[in-house]
């Protein structure tokens, strides 16, 4: 038994995408945790208030969550963020940001990845970020952060509306190909 080192309000979560056979995410302003380099996690935990102790433990669980990508089976991953996510910096250099834009691109081998591009108009996504979560033999579940704590529900009415959305959302991104073009424009213009 691997030793949690998660928030214990977001074990839940963690327990529900480690069985989840498909996972659609999508992300507003940061990278996907799934998608994360180390360095990336680190900078994010880091602006919070977390001794550096803790900012190790959340690191290692962050990254111990990606393991589900590389199992013999893993879940089919659809992630969309807005480019904005790809365009903050995040940490003390530009070092950071590129070398986390160059690891989606490598990641985009393995789950399917879509760009918002920043020229879209207002967007259903603005709302801001969910995920949502399919387990076999399961409910399907959904996942919402806020600045305190995550919402996970099975809520039939919620999770149909964040569907919704995901369809729309999906909708204003760029396919596949053209989005890890910008992925990677993104990445060069780190240097």
């Amino acid at each position: 038994m691997l030793k949690r080192r998660e928030p214990s309000w977001f074990r839940q979560w963690a327990e529900i995408e480690h069985e989840a056979t498909v996972i659609r995410w999508f992300e507003l302003a940061w990278v996907p945790g799934l998608l994360q380099t180390e360095a990336y996690a680190r900078a994010t935990l880091e602006i919070e208030s977390f001794s550096a102790d803790e900012v190790d433990e959340l690191t290692a669980a962050r990254m111990q969550r990606q393991a589900i990508l590389h199992r013999k089976r893993p879940p089919l991953v659809v992630v969309v963020m807005d480019e904005s996510v790809l365009r903050r910096r995040v940490g003390p250099t530009n070092t950071v940001m590129r070398e986390q834009c160059e690891h989606i691109a490598v990641c985009a081998e393995l789950v399917q990845i879509h760009v918002v591009p920043r020229e879209t108009p207002m967007y259903l996504g603005m709302g801001g970020p969910f995920i949502l979560a399919d387990v076999l033999d399961g409910p399907r579940m959904a996942h919402q952060d806020s600045q305190v704590k995550a919402h996970i529900t099975d809520n039939a009415a919620e999770i149909a509306t964040l569907e919704r959305r995901w369809a729309r959302i999906v909708g204003d991104a760029l396919p596949r190909t053209q989005s890890l073009d910008l992925i990677r424009e993104a990445a060069s213009s780190w240097t």
